[in-house]
């Protein structure tokens, strides 16, 4: 059976994230995120319909869903400082842009 949620347990082996050795945090952030098969977005986002649409498709739904739970593994792993720099992002690779 899969879970497709995250793994509270390994996320906790994610050390928080200071603003300081980023080549290593990174690397257990990619890893984790591939893990759960979110990389993809992070690294390379995804098309966001403009105008939005009134009933978005299986697809989109999917993909909105899927950004959340990259998020939500990026988010909880770092300072509230560093943190700060990304509150207002919407998407996990507009966040991972940012804390590059």
């Amino acid at each position: 059976m899969t879970n497709s949620g995250t793994n509270p347990a390994a996320q906790s082996l994610i050390p928080i994230f200071k603003g300081e050795k980023y080549h290593l945090w990174s690397l257990k952030m990619k890893t984790m995120s591939k893990s759960q098969e979110l990389w993809d977005l992070v690294e390379n986002g995804y098309e966001e319909p403009d105008p939005a649409p009134t009933e978005p498709d299986q697809r989109l739904r999917e993909n909105r869903k899927r950004d959340v739970k990259a998020l939500m593994l990026i988010q909880p792993d770092l300072e509230d400082d560093i943190f700060s720099r990304i509150s207002a992002t919407d998407t996990s690779k507009q966040a991972w842009e940012i804390l590059k």
